[in-house]
């Protein structure tokens, strides 16, 4: 079954019309569908599909929608039935030339290797408005960038490390994907989506829990679906869009309520919640995950080998000792750059700095790009996501503006 989240969806139709068309057995194509609707928008009006067998839709107008998690739990309890498998994705896909016996092929071999394979990743980019060109056609692997500071980590796409032409096969994960994960029927059976994670964590959540439960994850070496992401033509009208239009605060309480259950889940904290339903596997441990993957969620931090991204396992460190102490200090910092805080309008550069506090420096970049002419020109602050690794803690945060006629001018410094 393609389980099809969708909220104020315009590729949802583009999305299962492209399914079929490129399924090798489009009849046995099933589609488990949570349309989230604004009457008003008719793109997503799915009433040509209602009579066929294939389709089971959960209609819910968009002023009742909680969240992904929340959706997708719709999809997989009042939904699916006794479909082989589960493709798991959003609702605004492109598919390659027989993707389904693909995937149906790729899980097989796993299986006969010994795994309970679930495959899954970040899908390679399609762009709506001029496709198929626009197609990135090299598979994606995916990264721990960094941790967020309430302990959820930044999951994001990148290359291979190696040569991905030469793989013959799926490549050893860290990570599930919430847009893209084919499995048995009974990973969406087992592995319940907490309706409390209304976006933020959803991805480690199922990770550590499906790893837990006695699954093994990977990525596909090949393209086989495209993903669409950051789409002009639904600006304003996401789910935290329309929740702020109304007034409503959703977006933050329920995403810090989300994390925070995370939190207990991965026995940082406990925060009180009853986990029954939600909780870790008993075929492994959340330490065989960490050791797995190279993460310490206690910590806060990767080991070098997984931020050099090498395929997991990670190399097995016995003693528990050298174990704790092989690990990297993940630090994460939103960095803000104020127009008062640098007020000259000649700058060709600005150096965004993080010393330790002796003011020796950790980490530094140069902004000498749009950001910048977009700063002095339209007084626009440059805002970004900074994370690195380093083995020392960054204790201030400098912002110096440079001129070609002035040298080093402005500066601003924020005590972290």
């Amino acid at each position: 079954m393609l389980h099809l989240p969708a909220y104020r969806e315009p590729e949802l139709i583009p999305t299962i019309k492209d399914a079929l068309a490129q399924a090798k057995h489009p009849e046995r194509i099933h589609f488990g569908i949570c349309r989230q609707y604004n009457p008003e928008d008719g793109f997503d009006n799915i009433d040509e599909y209602r009579d066929d067998p294939r389709f089971k839709i959960y209609d819910m107008p968009y002023e009742k929608a909680k969240g992904l998690a929340y959706a997708r739990a719709i999809i997989n309890d009042k939904l699916l039935e006794d479909e082989d498998f589960v493709l798991q994705l959003d609702s605004h896909h492109r598919f390659d030339k027989h993707w389904d016996s693909t995937l149906i092929g790729w899980y097989d071999e796993l299986k006969e290797e010994g795994h309970n394979p679930l495959i899954c990743g970040y899908l390679p980019y399609y762009n709506p408005f001029n496709d198929p060109k626009d197609r990135v056609q090299e598979p994606w692997y995916s990264e721990a960038a960094s941790f967020y500071p309430h302990g959820t980590i930044f999951i994001r796409p990148t290359g291979f490390r190696e040569d991905w032409k030469k793989l013959t096969k799926p490549a050893p994960a860290r990570f599930i994907s919430g847009h893209f994960c084919f499995g048995p029927n009974e990973w969406a059976k087992t592995i319940k989506h907490d309706p409390d994670i209304f976006f933020a964590g959803e991805e480690i959540n199922l990770t550590v829990r499906s790893y837990t439960h006695g699954y093994d994850l990977f990525h596909p070496h090949r393209v086989v679906v495209w993903h669409a992401t950051m789409r002009e033509e639904r600006d304003g009208m996401l789910v935290w869009d329309d929740q702020y239009k109304r007034g409503e605060d959703a977006w933050w309480k329920e995403n810090d309520r989300g994390r925070s259950k995370i939190r207990q889940l991965f026995g940082i904290e406990d925060n009180g919640f009853d986990l029954t339903g939600y909780d870790l596997g008993t075929v492994r441990t959340l330490r065989d995950y960490e050791k797995y993957a190279g993460i310490h969620f206690e910590k806060k931090s990767f080991q070098k080998y997984t931020k050099d991204n090498f395929f997991p396992p990670n190399p097995v460190i016995e003693n528990e000792e050298e174990w704790e102490n092989s690990f990297m200090v993940s630090f994460y910092h939103l960095v803000d750059v104020q127009p008062e805080y640098l007020q000259g309008k000649d700058y060709n550069f600005i150096l965004v700095a993080f010393d330790d506090e002796n003011g020796i420096g950790i980490d530094s970049e140069f902004i000498d790009d749009n950001r910048l002419k977009l700063f002095l020109s339209e007084n626009k602050p440059i805002h970004y996501e900074k994370m690195f690794m380093t083995d020392k803690t960054p204790s201030k945060v400098i912002y110096w503006g440079h001129s070609e006629t002035r040298g080093w001018a402005e500066k601003h410094e924020i005590n972290l």
